[in-house]
């Protein structure tokens, strides 16, 4: 879907799944920006439009969650999809990080998978100053976007070729797994149906002996 996605809207595309992201859209955030910096090494992309739509595509998706926490306050947690993102107990505990550590969390917590979007949930909850969250964010996402960029376009060509690999042995664990459910199947049938399974059995009582040369 990510591929898809950037292939028909380009930048836009990078953006939008970065923003996507800050709502739990399944999907590491650290995707599309190697994405991104693989296709700017591959000369589809312009390097610094595609550094710029990730930088604005993770920002926007952090405050858009963000302002609809700080708008809505608690209540915030009767949602369907907040709920699932951030429990009362995730959010006890993310608000003793904030007092204990302040803005620091924020930076650390980027490298947390699952951490973005409840963090930013909870700092809003807790109507933490937007210019300050602002400033902190900006150079947390400068921190981890610019690494993930430039690891994306130093090793593009054997992020690539990992990834091609993978695709294959995935294609395989799924043919053999599909095999192997058919031959299940078809076990299960032939034991319904009261049909002889597997090799044929002798059901003569005299067992044939073995031929003479092959006694030592």
């Amino acid at each position: 879907m990510t591929e898809q996605l950037v292939g028909q809207l380009g930048y836009i595309g990078i953006a939008l799944i970065l923003v996507l992201g800050g709502f739990g859209l399944p999907i590491p955030e650290e995707a599309p920006v190697l994405l991104a910096a693989i296709l700017t090494r591959n000369g589809q992309l312009n390097g610094p439009l595609a550094f710029s739509s990730c930088m604005i595509g993770v920002l926007l998706g952090d405050f858009l969650v963000y302002l609809i926490a700080y708008r809505y306050g608690e209540r915030v947690l009767s949602l369907p999809l907040t709920r699932r993102l951030l429990t009362k107990a995730r959010e006890a505990q993310i608000k003793g990080y904030f007092h204990r550590h302040g803005f620091k969390i924020l930076i650390l917590g980027r490298f947390a998978p699952g951490f973005r979007t409840a963090a930013y949930l909870t700092a809003g909850i807790l109507k933490l100053p937007p210019l300050k969250l602002l400033l902190i964010d900006l150079v947390a996402v400068l921190l981890s976007t610019s690494l993930m960029f430039l690891l994306g376009y130093l090793f593009a060509h054997q992020i690539e070729k990992g990834l091609h690999e993978a695709q294959q042995w995935v294609a395989i664990a799924i043919a053999a797994g599909v095999g192997g459910w058919l031959m299940y199947r078809h076990y299960q049938g032939q034991r319904r149906a009261g049909l002889p399974v597997g090799p044929p059995v002798l059901v003569n009582e005299d067992v044939p002996l073995p031929p003479d040369d092959l006694e030592a």
